[in-house]
Order: C-alpha cells, then structure tokens, then sequence
C-alpha cells in the first residue's frame, strides 16, 4: 500500500493546468521531498510489522495478552517517534507541507490490522495443526495400547503369581526383582492412563527401571547413581519422557566384565521447570549402534509435539555420553 502511494499519486504535485481541446489537463511532476518521507515510511512500518509479527509469535499464554497489547502500543508509539524525528528533525525541520503526520498515523493504524490478522490467524493454524498432530499421536498409541492390553495384564499377573512362589528368606533378590518388575508393569499398565504424572513417580520408575537391569551385572562392575535435586516432584510430565535416555545408556554405554557408569542428576528445585541429566561411560569396544537411534528419535518427536517451544536437549560425546533435558512444565 506505502508502494502504492510513494509511486503513484501520493508522491505527485500539481504545478500548472492547460487547456487542450477545451479540457483540462494536469501537469504533475514528482516531488522528491514527498518520495523521501514516504520511504521513510515504508521502511519505519516495515520494521513495525515484523516486530509485531514477533510479538505474536512468542505469545504463548492467553495470560500474557495484557503484556502484548501494551508492548504493542510502545510499539506504535516508538514507530511514530521514528517517523516524527526523522521527517521533522532530520530531513525537514523548516518544511511542514511534507510532515505528512496525518498519513502516517492512519498507515501505522493500517499495518497494526493486517499484522494482527495475519500473525495470530497464523498462530492459530499452527496451533491447530500441531493439535491435530497430537492427538493422531496419541489415538495412535491408544490403539496400540488396545492391541497389546492382553500381553502386559498377563504379565502383571504372571509376576504377581510368581512373587508368591518365591520364598523371600532364602531368596530375597528374586523376589525384590520380581516385586520390581510388576511395580513397571503396574506403571505402565495403569498409572499411565492419564495423560501425564507426577515426576516423583517417574522417578520411581526410572529407578526400578534402571535396577532390573543392573540384575545383568555384577556389583562392582556398574557405578550407577541416580540423584535428584529440590522440592518441586508434584510437577506434571508425559510418562515414560526419560526412560528411553537410560535405556540408551545401559545399552550403548555398559557391558559385562567392564568397570562403566552411569549417571543421573534430575533437578526440581524450580517450580515449572525440569531437568534432566544423564551421564554414561562408553565402552572400549563399542557396539554396533547401525539398528539403534530409533528410540530417541521418536521420543524427540514425541518432546516436539507434546512441549513445543518449551524444551530444549543438548546431546555430547566426547569420552563419556551426555544428555541434557530441560522441560518447562508450565501449561
């Protein structure tokens, strides 16, 4: 539209009129005065445009649309003053007739509309879409869940019977394991029918999780610590977010009749935030990793969809293998 004005009429005076065959005809040549102040206005209201396209972008909460509006204002204000500084001051202190203020508040008020119509119908597609993504993904997983319902009650069932024909005196490690496993199968089976769960209660299952397979090791061979840190384990999180990093680790990072370790460090001492460290030594004779991947993979699909904009991982090799999730649990 500012293109418009700065090529057409807008930057055109009329500087005398003749007659020919009885009509009148203007006589118009280009003010160049009026050219340089509508430049100055295309480029200020360009700069307007993508920063309020920024504005929008990082508004995440419905809460925070109070703060928006205001910086938007200061926005337009700032933009204006630009504009009045630049026209009046700099280029045209002496020359009111090309001030043009007029014209600029009407298209400052133009390029607000258009901005706030195309960022949030942006926004709100992108939200829809990635809605959309979700929940295929966890009608997917439902499904799944419904094919294999009859595997894992089985099994819970199976341990349960098993944990009673153990004798716990003469046996205690085996009945602990077998006690261990069920509490994973009663974790997946049916604490993980909400949507989310408390981290103090994935942590539990990371530790049950990690200590069935230190069954496959000797006592001294494996130096696994898992640690946590603050107060804040009420925190709500997807099930299961974690455990595909310590799978990794036993897999990739340990083996039989070699000293490794393994650590973990999670940190809950914010109140909205999570994170999650894990450390593990790399074997001598590494294994072949050609089949594996698949899992942090699709756990990275997983954190994309279900913590947008609100998680970041920092991956490291370099003599030991770390990984570093940071989750904002704020809904």
């Amino acid at each position: 539209m500012t293109w418009f004005f700065v090529f057409g009429n807008g930057s055109m005076d009329v500087v005398d009129i003749e007659i020919v065959d009885g009509k009148k005809h203007k006589i118009q040549v280009r003010n160049t005065d009026k050219l340089i102040v509508l430049a100055i206005t295309q480029f200020l209201f360009i700069l307007f445009f993508y920063a309020e396209l920024y504005l929008i972008h990082k508004l995440k909460k419905p809460q925070a649309v109070k703060g928006f509006v205001l910086k938007s204002i200061g926005l337009f204000t700032i933009t204006l003053l630009l504009y009045g500084i630049l026209v009046t001051v700099i280029f045209f202190p002496d020359n009111k007739e090309n001030w043009e203020i007029d014209g600029a508040i009407f298209l400052n008020i133009f390029y607000v509309a258009v901005v706030v119509c195309y960022g949030f119908t942006k926004k709100w597609t992108k939200h829809e879409r990635e809605r959309k993504e979700l929940e295929l993904v966890k009608n997917r997983a439902e499904l799944n869940l419904l094919k294999q319902q009859l595997q894992p009650h089985f099994l819970f069932n199976t341990m349960n019977n098993l944990l009673s024909m153990v004798n716990q005196t003469d046996n205690p490690k085996l009945a602990q394991s077998i006690d261990k496993l069920s509490g994973l199968l009663r974790y997946v089976v049916y604490d993980t029918k909400n949507e989310k769960v408390t981290i103090a209660e994935e942590i539990k299952f990371l530790k049950n999780f990690a200590e069935l397979h230190l069954l496959r090791f000797e006592d001294d061979e494996i130096d696994f610590k898992i640690k946590t840190s603050g107060n804040f384990d009420a925190q709500y999180i997807e099930p299961g977010i974690f455990v595909c990093y310590v799978e990794n680790a036993f897999k990739h990072g340990v083996q039989p009749e070699e000293n490794a370790f393994i650590t973990i460090d999670i940190d809950i001492s914010k109140e909205e935030t999570i994170v999650f460290h894990i450390e593990n030594s790399i074997p001598k004779v590494p294994f072949n990793t050609k089949s594996g991947g698949f899992g942090l993979k699709s756990n990275q699909e997983r954190l994309d969809l279900a913590y947008p904009d609100k998680h970041s991982i920092v991956l490291k090799g370099n003599g030991t293998y770390k990984v570093e999730l940071t989750i904002n649990t704020d809904d």
